[in-house]
This record gives C-alpha cells, sequence and structure tokens, in this order.
C-alpha cells in the first residue's frame, strides 16, 4: 500500500505506519532544507547582476535555480 504523506509518498509494509520519531526526523529535515535554500535565494538576490554574471546566473532565474522550479 502507497500512502501519501506530507506530499511525499511513502510505502507501508505489513501495515507498520511511520513512527513518530521518523516522521519528526523528516520535518526537521524539511525545515532546515528550506531554511537553507530562502538563505541562499536572499543572498543570491543580494548580488548586483555583474555578479550573477560571474556566476552565470541571470536575476529572473534565482527562485528556479534554488527551488528547482
Amino acid at each position: 500500500m502507497v500512502v501519501v504523506v506530507a506530499n511525499r509518498a511513502v510505502e507501508m509494509r505489513d501495515g507498520a505506519g511511520l513512527n513518530l520519531l521518523g516522521r519528526i526526523s523528516h520535518m526537521i529535515g524539511d525545515v532546515r532544507m528550506y531554511m537553507l535554500r530562502r538563505r541562499v535565494q536572499k543572498r543570491l538576490e543580494a548580488l548586483d547582476d555583474r555578479m550573477l554574471d560571474d556566476i552565470g546566473i541571470h536575476r529572473a532565474d534565482i527562485e528556479a535555480y534554488v527551488w528547482g522550479r
């Protein structure tokens, strides 16, 4: 059986659910990743266009670069 939890497909084996510690660990990891991406986005947005050009990123592409969209 496959169950979707927090936009993730999780395979349930023999009817066993995710344990609480595992779910909390995943949530903490997700929050850390969000905070890291947000920090990177703010730092890139603070650079001027010349500096962005030096590293090969256009201002309009920052969000897609950081968030993978």
